[in-house]
This record gives C-alpha cells, sequence and structure tokens, in this order.
C-alpha cells in the first residue's frame, strides 16, 4: 500500500502532469493509494494562497470535487500512534545529518505506523527517517520496482 505525497497530488492538479506519473498512478489500484490528512491540509493551504482567483477556484474543484472524492475512507489522521513513530523519524534523520520538514515527518510517522511506501518526487528525506519510497518521475527506478514485488 502507498501514502501519496503531496507532490504526486500536486501534479495530478496540473493542467499538464508528467506522463510517467500519470502512467504510474494508473497502474496502481486504487484501493492501494492512500493520502494523509496533514498532505490535504497542506494542499489546502497551497490552494489557498494561489495570487489567481480563476486559478484557485479552478485547482481547489479539482482538488475537492475530482480527486479527493477518491479516497474516501481513505485520508489517514496524524494521531497519538504516530506521534511516537514522528519523534523517532525525525531523530533518525537528524542523528544521519540530513533535515526533513515538519510535514514531511508526520508523512513519514503515517507511513511508518500503518506500514506503507512513500509515494514521492524528493525522496531522500524520507528514506532518511527509515521510509520505503517510489518515485513515480523515475519509472525505472530501483525502489519502484522493489515496491512492486511487496504487491
Amino acid at each position: 500500500m502507498i501514502l501519496l505525497d503531496i507532490s504526486i497530488i500536486s501534479e495530478l492538479l496540473r493542467d499538464t502532469p508528467a506522463a510517467q506519473v500519470i502512467e504510474w498512478i494508473d497502474a496502481q489500484p486504487l484501493e492501494t493509494l492512500y493520502l494523509s490528512a496533514t498532505t490535504v491540509a497542506a494542499l489546502q493551504a497551497a490552494v489557498a494562497r494561489l495570487p489567481s482567483e480563476e486559478r484557485r477556484a479552478h485547482v481547489h474543484a479539482g482538488l475537492e470535487k475530482r480527486l479527493l472524492p477518491l479516497f474516501a475512507g481513505r485520508i489517514l489522521p496524524f494521531d497519538q500512534s504516530c506521534t511516537k513513530a514522528y519523534a523517532e523519524a525525525i531523530t533518525k534523520v537528524e542523528k544521519g545529518g540530513s533535515e526533513i520538514l515538519p510535514v514531511d515527518g508526520y508523512i513519514a510517522a503515517i507511513a511508518a505506523v500503518h506500514g506503507l511506501i512513500v509515494a514521492a518526487r524528493e525522496t531522500v528525506a524520507f528514506e532518511a527517517a527509515g521510509v520505503d519510497t517510489i518515485n513515480p518521475w523515475r519509472a525505472h527506478s530501483p525502489s519502484i520496482n522493489a515496491a512492486r514485488q511487496k504487491f
């Protein structure tokens, strides 16, 4: 099962998404794809900050009316069970000499608690946190092939 990062949903909301991301998404059974509530919140904040009212309305409709309904029952919270995993992920990253954004730490913790692979464009921070990753922009990367074997 796969937890989609902000970068994946943002790409899907583009007027012309990357072909390899569309191809990768289309190859995944929908019921194996999850979102985190923190990803949804970050996306909603990004949409609210768009300067063009027309663009903001267009992207908001795409998110709220097309994408989010596809994930009904598969939007995972950052709850009490994730707090220890978050602390462990952040500590692991820092001990390794890297950095991770708080929202990525939340996503990593949710993935760890639920045993999910994180799909993202930038995977380094998630990997430093000890989470398995997939980068759909690199269709033939070892991480994708290894992850597919898990299904």
